[in-house]
């Protein structure tokens, strides 16, 4: 399963190209905020209404041939829904949001302080009232700590209330001497040891089913860099635990466009063929 992110606001990436390119089907759609003036209703970017038509034609798209569409809340900017939102204000507009782009699979992606108990109990509404699938998108703090304890301690609030999740680890923006590559995958086990101490009753193999990766590729905003190798490195890390999922950040940046190593939101600032990236993930089949 390979659903990559893609900035569906900035409308620099066209959906239809990418599938055409690479095969690529799934994505996922980033990110739905609280509107501009700061209020508990969902909109692409805190900009750009649900129903947009720009948005809504790349979500026709993905329908047309045959693709499946998860939906991502929070991010690393913007004012999210769940700081802003009361807990049952928040089921609806997870709710609202999923309805307007045809889906049942919300991406939580928490990298600022919220309430843990408001998000969770949203959660636990939205998933007993449409059995919606739920994955924790959580940073990584490094190799050796994994994940930071506010992340630590949303899992094991969506463990002890019942919540059925998958958890996305981002293994990007931390510090690792040596290969990038197989820092990205000792920091993917020791996540695994996190998740393992939380889910106690599941096996190694459970816990490897229900955990993704997603690099950042090419500059990262701290230093590394995520090569076409560090790529395949992660690619056969999955194949060999039966990872769950695998995403990465973005396919608006998978381009050679800026291959100075210049970070930027539109490309990866490294050397590379169009869509590089895509094709490389894209063949993980779990």
């Amino acid at each position: 399963a390979v659903a990559p992110y893609i900035d569906i606001v900035s409308g620099t990436a066209d959906v239809e190209e990418i599938h055409d390119s690479t095969g690529l089907t799934d994505f996922t759609l980033a990110f739905v905020l609280a509107d501009d003036s700061g209020t508990c209703t969902p909109s692409w970017g805190g900009t750009r209404a649900l129903d947009d038509r720009a948005i809504q034609a790349e979500i026709g798209k993905i329908e047309g041939f045959g693709g499946t569409v998860t939906v991502s809340t929070g991010g690393a900017d913007g004012s999210y829904l769940e700081k802003v939102c009361s807990a049952g204000q928040l089921a609806g507009a997870y709710a609202t949001a999923l309805d307007a782009a045809g889906s049942n699979h919300l991406d939580v992606d928490i990298e600022k302080a919220i309430s843990t108990g408001t998000v969770i109990a949203a959660l636990s509404a939205l998933q007993a009232d449409r059995g919606a699938a739920i994955t924790l998108t959580v940073p990584v703090d490094g190799v050796e700590i994994g994940l930071p304890e506010a992340s630590a301690g949303l899992l094991r609030a969506a463990e002890q209330a019942g919540l059925e999740v998958t958890i996305n680890a981002m293994t990007m923006n931390f510090d690792a001497d040596g290969d990038w590559g197989e820092a990205m995958t000792a920091a993917a086990e020791t996540v695994h040891a996190d998740l393992a101490a939380i889910w106690t009753d599941r096996s190694d193999r459970q816990i490897y089913a229900m955990l993704g990766l997603t690099p950042m590729i090419g500059v990262n905003d701290t230093g590394p860099v995520t090569t076409a190798a560090d790529a395949r490195t992660v690619l056969a890390y999955a194949e060999r635990t039966g990872l769950g999922f695998l995403r990465f950040w973005s396919v608006n940046r998978d381009n050679g466009d800026c291959a100075a190593g210049r970070l930027s939101s539109t490309c990866s600032g490294i050397d590379q063929r169009d869509h590089a990236f895509t094709r490389i993930f894209a063949g993980y089949r779990r």
